[in-house]
């Protein structure tokens, strides 16, 4: 007698195809990588701090955020796109986009993708509000990918692959439609799931610059020529090298690790 396989089916929903599409499409993007150990120690005790004496959980992720935004509003050529052949389209104001976990109508925690609007004229605080308006809400599963009716989805499940792939290349080559429902900046904080793993995220993009946080770890670092136990973010920065050479690309890197390093930001709170 033949062994009974068990097995279940599901359905490959409309939105893991567009996800599907967007991962293939992104996948063939020119971006450097640039892998850093980045201390956030002192950023971490003051967001404990302040929730401690104040009730206040400061979003790390909102931070995180403000320090690459501040840092692109100076280096303003990572916030653009090549458009066609021979244009290259500067947004003047930094949104960034990051995945927040929302529930859906079933109760099902799903990422979401929000985008902060011109992340330079907000502060910490501001940030955190925002961030934790969106994550009370509850969503439909159609509302993860922004501007797609329950009738556009479905059709979209048949269209063939192909086709799904040209679509999805233009749409990806057209910067105004990229600002418009993904921002101009990425921005993925794994690590806020991974607790006390080193280790680099290395995403998928389609922005001049994407920037992941993996995870974030004890280790001993050096401080006034003292060896300390730090809180060490593993940070991925990925560039589109058709845009931005290295040194700038270094110069601008340089700058967050100075952010990040120096609780930026955070300062009212101390």
């Amino acid at each position: 007698m033949k062994k009974q396989v068990k097995y279940e089916i599901k359905k490959f929903s409309p939105i893991r195809q567009i996800l599907s599409d967007f991962n293939d499409e992104a996948a063939s993007m020119p971006h450097v990588l640039g892998l850093l150990e980045i201390d956030v120690t002192d950023a971490r005790r003051i967001i404990k701090e302040v929730q401690e004496r104040e009730g206040l959980k400061l979003s790390f992720t909102g931070w995180i955020a403000k320090c690459i935004g501040d840092a692109v509003k100076e280096n303003k050529r990572l916030n653009s796109f090549l458009k066609g052949r021979s244009k290259i389209i500067i947004f003047e104001n930094v949104d960034i986009s990051i995945m927040i976990e929302i529930k859906n109508e079933k109760g099902q925690e799903i990422p979401y993708n929000h985008i902060i609007r011109k992340i330079e004229t907000k502060n910490i605080r501001e940030i955190t509000e925002e961030i934790r308006s969106v994550q009370n809400r509850k969503i439909e599963g159609k509302d993860q990918v922004r501007g797609r009716s329950s009738i556009a989805l479905k059709i979209y499940s048949f269209v063939p692959k192909f086709i799904r792939r040209m679509i999805m290349k233009i749409l990806l080559r057209n910067p105004f439609y990229i600002q418009k429902t993904a921002g101009t900046v990425g921005l993925t904080t794994v690590g806020m799931f991974i607790k006390k793993v080193g280790g680099w995220a290395i995403p998928y993009a389609i922005k001049t610059l994407s920037v992941a946080v993996a995870g974030i770890k004890e280790k001993p670092a050096i401080v006034d020529d003292k060896i300390e136990k730090r809180d060490i973010a593993n940070v991925t920065f990925l560039v589109d090298h058709n845009l931005v050479d290295g040194a700038p690309s270094t110069r601008f890197i340089a700058r967050v690790v100075d952010l990040m390093e120096s609780a930026y930001g955070l300062e009212e709170f101390v």
